[in-house]
């Protein structure tokens, strides 16, 4: 094990490595990163804003926009995994969506830190991007072999290419460092049978290094690390299927194992909290068919950016865009003109090794890694398989562009640094010249002006919202908690109305001490009950928010249809009295509740029943609660369940005539009753098998109890006594025999797992 650490860090480290590149060549990648960050500032800001940006007035707000700062306040406040400033007075955890990002966060909070805004923190998140993307893809070319003017040049180009920027909602995709870094390991572990390792405490050195910059590249996005994890997969499988290169093999899966290693210590928060608290399935749900809808194709590899400088351009693409299929976010997958040519030159290229003519195996090895990326992103490639074989978790493929990105240019300048090497006379102002032509025309390419009309209306939004929230906080006293209307859940939902995703977060994003009811996680109890609760008559609302220490409501008109004008009218009669506030285009009121509230500290450390029962409420993520009796039981023709029940899962969606069980969501029927169930009962089930489940006994589970039924083709009642003797059991366990799909019958396309229809559940 010493001796692979020795030299994982040689190889990564050696002496003519990235590391001792960037050492000696400070003054170069300096400036450069300084240049990417003034350019991308005045290409968001416009000239001469940009030269020194505005961080009072975020770039995006709105969508996934407001939903970045939104996680940018909650790391500046704590961590992201939870926030009681949000979805109070149940919390806002955030730990049922996986993610690997802890390094993106970590940057975030200190960010945040200094500047003491979220907006500020994501804006020079976003300009910090440039820079350190620009040193990585400098230190990596010139480790590939580039002279400086063309490694100079192919690091601008690719910090500069579309993805940058028309990724900028999905911020922390925008922090593609981590690609050059990819192929800078994949290039030292293929020639690790030709490098010297050191030995010595320098070789442990770089041992540690190198072990802690692969663990570090798994805290920067799983897709990233996915998209990483193939090159080192590759160099894997060439080391096995080439000349036999044992060193490159061992490096690789050691390489592989670190990397794996990393995402695992990012989403174990994440996987224990499912364990305990079970998985929510109305969180992140993916499907296989969506690695083929999020895929990209060829032509938008090579195809401009549809807003592109030369309107001629711009409407080929936009005429693509608006007239063949399959066009989302993969729009974005623009290599600009110079990636495209070196895109295009790399199948050249493989072209002639097939024909037999001898190429640098440098470029040959680039042109091996950037093939196969393209394998898995493009549509029906390698990523539909990987997402019906392994896992659809991934699902947007198209964001491996990025990666192909700078193989392409990284492959343009090395055959352009050959074609010059051919010419006589070859001096360092010429290879310059070359460099800057081919920067000058590939930014053209590549960026846009910044759209000054756009950032005057992100303005006026911004500061209406901003207004309106301080106003509210002036009015209230500190750590006041605030009713959000209408009810919308989070994340990832459509428009409700004119009501855009995350608009709501502007309460939480403009104050300071406000404690607010929008962005608790849906498919949880506090989403539940607000759910539920706003079904309810305005008077009943008011009653149950004054009981859980709410200050006053806060009314969105853009999601109802009628723009509120009813919901405004019977709070302003419930209350006897109108909006005390209101933002500046009358879009948004707010109503104090006045004194009567419970004081917030009697809340105190109440768990998610405790606080519906406080409430005098009784709904959670299962919907509002209706009261029936254990021998009446539980009537699964309702999409609500009696207040017996503290908690079940396992059931799919109700039908008219029932549920069925669904063992993609948990393997059994799991039924938690508030109360230990009596020690000697009837037990009745009416229920129907699905499929292969007919004719084979059901298992039902009671504590160290275990029935077993005999479950007849068609609906029937099964009546069991029961009898527990001295055992206290508040959980029953349904065990289908079999769970099948409808699509394995080859009925239809529906793929849950059905193994019994059950109607009713009784305890006599």
């Amino acid at each position: 094990m010493k001796t692979n650490k020795q030299n994982v860090g040689s190889v990564l480290f050696a002496p003519v490595s990235m590391r001792s590149i960037l050492r000696r060549e400070w003054p170069w990648w300096l400036a450069g990163a300084i240049v990417s960050v003034v350019l991308a500032s005045v290409l968001m800001s416009g000239w001469p804003n940009g030269l020194l940006p505005d961080l009072r007035v975020p770039y995006s707000y709105s969508g996934d926009g407001m939903s970045h700062a939104w996680m940018a306040q909650r790391v500046i406040e704590g961590w992201i995994f939870d926030n009681p400033r949000s979805g109070y007075p149940f919390g806002s955890n955030f730990l049922d969506y996986p993610g690997s990002d802890s390094g993106n966060l970590l940057v975030l909070k200190l960010l945040g830190l200094v500047t003491d805004s979220p907006y500020a923190a994501v804006s020079l998140y976003f300009l910090a991007g440039f820079a350190v993307t620009f040193v990585c893809a400098y230190g990596a070319m010139r480790a590939f072999g580039l002279h400086r003017p063309f490694a100079l040049a192919g690091a601008m180009l690719f910090n500069f290419v579309p993805f940058h920027f028309l990724r900028f909602d999905h911020l922390f995709y925008t922090w593609y460092f981590v690609a050059p870094l990819f192929f800078h390991i994949a290039l030292r572990i293929a020639n690790a049978s030709r490098a010297a390792p050191p030995d010595g405490p320098q070789g442990r050195l770089s041992g540690w290094l190198a072990a802690a910059c692969l663990l570090a590249l798994g805290c920067f996005g799983v897709y990233y690390a996915a998209f990483g994890l193939i090159l080192l997969g590759v160099v894997f499988l060439a080391g096995l299927l080439g000349p036999l290169d044992l060193k490159a093999v061992r490096l690789a899966a050691l390489a592989i194992c670190l990397v794996v290693l990393g995402v695992l210590a990012n989403v174990a928060p994440n996987v224990v909290h499912k364990y305990r608290n079970g998985p929510n399935p109305e969180v992140a749900q993916r499907s296989a068919v969506d690695a083929e809808l999020y895929a990209f194709k060829l032509v938008q590899l090579v195809y401009p950016r549809p807003d592109h400088r030369s309107s001629r351009a711009g409407n080929m693409t936009k005429r693509y865009n608006e007239t063949f299929p399959l066009v989302n976010e993969n729009f974005t997958s623009s290599l600009g003109a110079v990636g495209a040519a070196g895109f295009l030159g790399m199948f050249l290229l493989l072209c002639a090794v097939l024909a037999g003519r001898k190429v640098d195996r440098k470029l040959q090895l680039v042109a091996l890694l950037s093939f196969v990326l393209f394998m898995f992103g493009t549509i029906g490639g390698f990523g539909s398989l990987f997402a019906q074989l392994v896992t659809s978790a991934l699902r947007g493929w198209s964001r491996i562009s990025i990666f192909i990105a700078f193989g392409a240019l990284l492959f343009f300048f090395m055959v352009l640094q050959a074609l010059c090497r051919r010419f006589p006379g070859e001096r360092r102002l010429a290879l310059a010249a070359v460099a800057a032509a081919v920067t000058l025309v590939g930014l053209y390419d590549q960026t846009t002006t910044a759209c000054r009309s756009c950032i005057a209306a992100t303005q006026t939004r911004f500061e209406r919202d901003s207004d309106f929230v301080a106003a509210i906080e002036r009015s209230l006293a500190p750590g006041s908690a605030v009713y959000q209307l209408p009810y919308m859940p989070f994340p990832e939902v459509p428009n409700q109305v004119r009501l855009a995703s995350y608009d709501l977060a502007s309460g939480v994003l403009n104050s300071r001490s406000l404690k607010w009811s929008y962005a608790g996680m849906k498919g949880r109890n506090g989403d539940g009950f607000f759910r539920a609760l706003a079904q309810e008559p305005v008077e009943k609302q008011i009653k149950v928010i004054r009981r859980l220490g709410f200050a006053g409501v806060y009314i969105d008109r853009r999601g109802y249809a009628d723009n509120g004008q009813a919901i405004v009218q019977r709070f302003t009669e419930a209350l006897g009295h109108g909006p005390a506030i209101e933002r500046a285009d009358k879009e948004i009121v707010f109503f104090p509740l006045g004194p009567g509230s419970t004081p917030q500290a009697e809340l105190a450390g109440l768990s998610d029943v405790e606080l519906a029962a406080r409430a005098g409420f009784i709904a959670d993520r299962h919907g509002l609660r209706y009261e029936a009796s254990l021998a009446q039981g539980i009537d699964f023709k309702r999409p609500d369940y009696p207040i017996f029940v503290r908690d079940i899962a396992g059931l799919s969606v109700p039908e008219a005539w029932g549920r069925w069980t669904d063992a993609s969501l948990a393997p059994a029927l799991r039924i938690d009753f508030a109360a230990p169930l009596p020690r000697r009962f009837t037990l009745v089930l009416d229920a129907r098998p699905f499929g292969p489940n007919a004719g084979r006994e059901l298992i039902v589970r009671m504590g160290s109890h275990t029935l077993r039924i005999k479950l007849q083709d068609g609906p029937a009642e099964y009546r069991q006594v029961v009898d527990l003797a001295d055992e206290s059991v508040s959980r029953i366990e349904l065990v289908p025999p079999q769970p099948t799909s409808p699509q394995e019958l080859g009925q239809n396309g529906d793929q849950r797992k059905l193994g019994i229809g059950i109607a009713r559940l009784a305890i006599e």
